[in-house]
This record gives C-alpha cells, sequence and structure tokens, in this order.
C-alpha cells in the first residue's frame, strides 16, 4: 500500500501540480530567484561579444552561439544534479517551480490596474515598464489598459503553459530550458537596434514557443469568439509585428471580451507596427473585478488537482 501511494506521489501529474502550487503561493522573490544570476551572467557576455559595428550575418551568429553556450554553462549543473540526486523526482519539481514565472508578474499587473483606476497614470507607466519590452512614458490610459490585458492574456499564459508542457513531453530540463530561451527574448529584444540581428534567433525561437502554446487555447476558444463576437475575424495574411499563436489568441480574446487589442508601439522612439483588433476602450475592463483576479494559474492549478485526484483513485 505505501509502495502505491509513494508512486502516486511520485507521479508526474502530481509533482507538477505541487510546482504549480509553490509558484501560486509560495513564489520567490525576484532577488532570490536564481534565474536573477542568469540574467546578470548573460548581460556581461552579451556587452562581450555584440558588437553593433560588425555585420547582419556575424551578429546573427554570435547571437545564437552566445544562447546556445549560456543553455550548456547553466543546464549541464541541472543535468549533473537531476542524475546524481537520490529523490531526483522531487528535484525534478523544484526545476519546474524555477522555470514557471506568474506570480510577480501578475502582482505588477495588479498595482498597474489598481493605479490606473485611480488616475495615476505616471504610477502606472513606471510599473507596466518593468512587465514589458516598448516604450511606455506617452502611452495614454487606453494605451496602458491594453498592454495590462495583454501582459495577462499572452505573456502570462505562455511563461505557465509553455514550461508545464515541455515539462510532460521531454522533462524538467528541457522546460527550465525554455525559460531560458524566453529569458534570452526579453535580454535581446529586436527592436532595440542593438540587438536587431543579434537577437534573430532567441526571437524565433520564442516565437515558435508561442505558436505552440497559444496555438491551442486560440483554436479551443475560436468557435465561441464566432458566437460571441460581434466583429468579423481579422484575416492571418493581415497579421503583422507577432506571431501567429499571438495572433489567433489576440484576435479570439478581442472578440470575446469585446475590447481592442494590439496595435502598434514604440521603441526608443521609433514606431514599431503590429496588427490592431478593433473594439470597444480596453480601460471599462479593469474596473470588473473579475479582471483583477487573474485566473489562468488558478485554472492550470484546478485542473491540474482534479487529474490528481482521478489519478489517485484510479491508481493502479
Amino acid at each position: 500500500m505505501d509502495t502505491q501511494y509513494l508512486q502516486w506521489f511520485y507521479h508526474p501529474i502530481v509533482l507538477a501540480t505541487l510546482a504549480l502550487v509553490l509558484e501560486r503561493f509560495f513564489s520567490l522573490p525576484e532577488q532570490w530567484h536564481p534565474l536573477t544570476i542568469f540574467r546578470l551572467f548573460a548581460k556581461f557576455l552579451t556587452d562581450k561579444v555584440c558588437h553593433p559595428e560588425h555585420g547582419a550575418t556575424q551578429q546573427t551568429l554570435a547571437g545564437a552561439l552566445l544562447m546556445g553556450l549560456l543553455l550548456v554553462i547553466c543546464l549541464t549543473p541541472v543535468i549533473v544534479i537531476q542524475m546524481s540526486a537520490e529523490l531526483h523526482q522531487l528535484t525534478a519539481t523544484i526545476w519546474l517551480w524555477f522555470a514557471i514565472k506568474y506570480k510577480r508578474t501578475y502582482d505588477l499587473t495588479k498595482l498597474a490596474a489598481r493605479a490606473l483606476n485611480k488616475g495615476q497614470k505616471r504610477a502606472a507607466r513606471a510599473i507596466i515598464r518593468r512587465c514589458v519590452a516598448y516604450d511606455c512614458e506617452q502611452l495614454s490610459p487606453l494605451g496602458l489598459a491594453k498592454a495590462v490585458l495583454e501582459v495577462r492574456l499572452r505573456i502570462l499564459l505562455v511563461n505557465v503553459l509553455a514550461p508545464l508542457f515541455t515539462w510532460y513531453i521531454a522533462g524538467s530540463t528541457a522546460a527550465l530550458g525554455v525559460r531560458l530561451i524566453i529569458e534570452c527574448y526579453h535580454l535581446w529584444p529586436q527592436a532595440a537596434p542593438r540587438y536587431r540581428f543579434f537577437g534573430m534567433s532567441s526571437q524565433w525561437l520564442y516565437n515558435t514557443i508561442e505558436t505552440l502554446i497559444l496555438l491551442v487555447p486560440a483554436l479551443l476558444l475560436m468557435p465561441v469568439a464566432w458566437l460571441a463576437g460581434p466583429r468579423a475575424a481579422v484575416p492571418i495574411r493581415q497579421g503583422h509585428g507577432m506571431s501567429l499563436g499571438a495572433f489567433l489568441l489576440l484576435d479570439v480574446l478581442s472578440r470575446l471580451h469585446r475590447v481592442s487589442l494590439g496595435g502598434p508601439q514604440k521603441y526608443q522612439k521609433r514606431r514599431i507596427a503590429r496588427t490592431r483588433f478593433d473594439g470597444p476602450s480596453a480601460t471599462h475592463k479593469l474596473l470588473q473585478k473579475r479582471d483583477l483576479t487573474g485566473i489562468w494559474l488558478d485554472i492550470v492549478v484546478i485542473v491540474q488537482v482534479f487529474l490528481c485526484l482521478l489519478l489517485f483513485i484510479y491508481r493502479p
């Protein structure tokens, strides 16, 4: 009997649920998170090898090689610890806990939404600047509201589901590797002139991850959006400035929530074209409690707990 309970506890679904609960209720502060060291190390190496005066091909190759080097340096100790640990299942849970990024970003968007609802535009801009890569100094209340909603509907979903699905498919080390790729994407935004070519490989990998993760929920919500959406869908050929998965998800959620999403952005005072999904103003959405209670991770945790109960009841 004890062996059966132990096998149930070490099942991937149970361990993944444990990691999600840890992130939901016991998230590590930013300064204590191990990936803070990764960002500092990546920034140090970037300053050594990223030279804008080099040619486009050389910069692209340097960015790809540096990202590969960072993955090897950071994941090799993880693999060694994972293989040598006696309780390697629990160690794998810790790696998944590190790979998921939800609570801090959610708390920041919650603070930004509250500041915006109180009319404190400067405070909202300062908070949102920590969640997105583009300029926020000149954003209007509408632009700030759209940024808050998009972070919640898109970025948080990627930061939770991408490591989780990778955990089930390829294991904990691969899940942590996905998180490192996402970190490289944010460290080297291709919209910045310095990283225009240097960040091309991280941009391509991030777009691939985002498309694979967001495509499934977008397709699942599409029939509901067809019934509830007051406007027609935007043709895929008009997609510009975002991955296919992000384009489909924002289009579906814009029709489903009847809110304006997308639109151009500015990075270092340079306008970047991006598909706009028309709809009513997003500001009124932030006044509704259900839009302040970010439920993405809660839904995932509830589904995982339900699967754990089924696994416990029907365990072999």
